[in-house]
């Protein structure tokens, strides 16, 4: 009966139906405006869960921008211009200490991701002595890693290894290519295009742990207390992005390469490789990667020597997801 009465009224107003169908179902989904902070490999899980429709499964209309400053995306979410951003831990902890109520519910990445990298005729960590070592300018998150992966493997970071401000990823490679430098570090995604350049990657991240807040999911206290059911279903698309991820190959590499523009079969199974390793299946907040950023902001700002990392986590959403069985019962399938 009722197909009888659609074929009745005509293809115009069959489309005219079919496009207030639409509307109705999108209408019925929660609108929430977020952010994420660069386009690294980091990102796989979201953007599997952006290409798979998880949000929308879940009740959600998401609107994404790409904000590649970590400054402005604070703005952003103090300002209520976002609500939720994907984003490095580090410029969210130095606002919520200057009085602000940003607060990170979710770790995507808790660990420092970059590999170490030096010229060909370097084989071991050792070899560094004496080196020169490029970072992207004092006071950045390059030097700090530089430092602290240094230091894991025994070296004394301007005692042993001299650093230089040299800049971006880009110009990093091409300083290891000219030999202005000897060593550097970086993200997955440029391993194997320095690997193929003839350098050598003296370690990877999967050789090492070491506590950061690389990627968070930041948002403020005030919009987890008006509306928390929707912070909710936006961690469980990820929690869900995440095992779609550690489940289907094919697909995460095809994100992988759609948001990186990277067509290099090889560099991708790499990237896919160590973020399956890197990812987990929870993504708690991590006080741990937390604290590696007060323990570095305390040797210049006096306020982070007695803040605690619980200070700017809150972890209820994910302990209630992992309460919940969401998560066993995506591994169970």
């Amino acid at each position: 009966m009722k197909i009888g009465r659609i074929s009745r009224i005509g293809p115009i107003g069959l489309i005219a139906l079919m496009s207030l169908l639409a509307t109705e179902t999108h209408a019925q989904l929660t609108k929430l405006k977020t952010s994420y902070s660069a386009l690294t490999a980091n990102m796989g899980a979201y953007w599997l869960a952006k290409d798979s429709r998880l949000f929308e499964k879940h009740g959600l209309d998401v609107d994404v921008v790409l904000i590649e400053n970590g400054t402005i995306t604070i703005q952003a979410l103090i300002a209520g211009e976002t609500d939720l951003a994907m984003g490095g831990g580090t410029v969210a902890v130095s606002s919520a200490l200057g009085g602000s109520d940003l607060v990170s519910i979710s770790s995507i990445e808790s660990r420092l991701p970059y590999g170490l990298l030096a010229q060909k005729d370097i084989k071991t960590i050792d070899q560094l002595k004496g080196k020169r070592h490029a970072i992207s300018r004092f006071g950045s998150v390059a030097d700090l890693g530089s430092r602290l992966i240094l230091q894991k493997f025994g070296l004394v970071p301007d005692k042993d290894v001299t650093l230089l401000q040299i800049g971006g990823t880009s110009t990093r490679l091409a300083a290891l290519s000219k030999r202005t430098v000897d060593s550097t570090i970086l993200t997955p995604e440029f391993f194997l295009v320095a690997k193929k350049a003839g350098f050598t990657i003296l370690v990877d991240p999967t050789q090492y742990k070491i506590d950061f807040p690389q990627l968070e999911v930041i948002t403020t206290r005030t919009y987890l207390k008006n509306r928390p059911e929707v912070a909710t279903r936006y961690m469980r698309a990820i929690v869900e992005g995440i095992h779609n991820y550690k489940n289907d190959r094919e697909g995460s590499i095809r994100s992988l390469s759609k948001y990186l523009r990277l067509n290099d079969r090889e560099a991708l199974e790499e990237v896919y490789r160590i973020y399956y390793d890197i990812y987990q299946p929870i993504p708690h907040p991590s006080p741990a990667a937390i604290q590696t950023q007060l323990t570095w902001m305390a040797e210049k700002d006096v306020r982070a020597r007695n803040a605690k990392p619980e200070q700017f986590i809150d972890g209820a959403i994910l302990r209630d997801i992992e309460k919940s069985g969401f998560a066993a019962r995506l591994y169970q399938k």
